[in-house]
């Protein structure tokens, strides 16, 4: 019995000294002051301007571009209605990549969809396939697949369109 009370009195003990180190912590509170400096940082940058990005989609940049330069510079439902009206098939992914901003704008920022602009509208040249086709007399032509990155960033009226003419 008096081994089991003697274990019982440490683990009484060593709760008691557990108590008292962090009561004697007081010295460690400059560290809590630090912290906001950290949170001001985070208050100081610039507002994440909403965009969204697909890459390696399987369309010529040039067709892309013909689709992008209809709607760069639009509000997001004038855009949305011309997308959904275009005869090009390049418009299908240019349309998802507007909608996948607006859910960003939406969810991330929680900005009024109805209200942005689109101030950015880039088409670039992602990589492109080789393949080949049989020819005439033995020989073998190139066939290019081109593709490409749509990058769409949404911002409110003037934001970003006001730099540039």
């Amino acid at each position: 019995m008096s081994t089991e009370t003697t274990a019982e009195v440490t683990e009484a003990e060593v709760e008691a000294t557990d108590v008292e180190s962090t009561e004697g912590d007081a010295p460690e509170a400059p560290e809590a002051a630090a912290e906001p400096a950290r949170s001001d940082k985070v208050r100081n940058r610039k507002p994440a301007r909403p965009e969204a990005t697909a890459k390696f989609v399987r369309v010529s940049a040039r067709k892309a571009r013909l689709v992008a330069d209809l709607i760069r510079g639009k509000s997001v439902p004038e855009a949305q209605a011309i997308l959904a009206f275009s005869t090009r098939d390049a418009a299908v992914p240019v349309r998802k990549v507007l909608e996948s901003a607006m859910a960003n704008a939406d969810h991330n920022a929680g900005l009024d969809v109805r209200e942005l602009y689109l101030t950015r509208v880039t088409i670039d040249e992602g990589p492109t396939m080789r393949r080949f086709r049989p020819r005439a007399q033995g020989r073998a032509s190139r066939i290019n697949k081109r593709t490409c990155h749509i990058t769409i960033g949404l911002g409110l009226q003037g934001s970003e369109a006001e730099g540039r003419s």
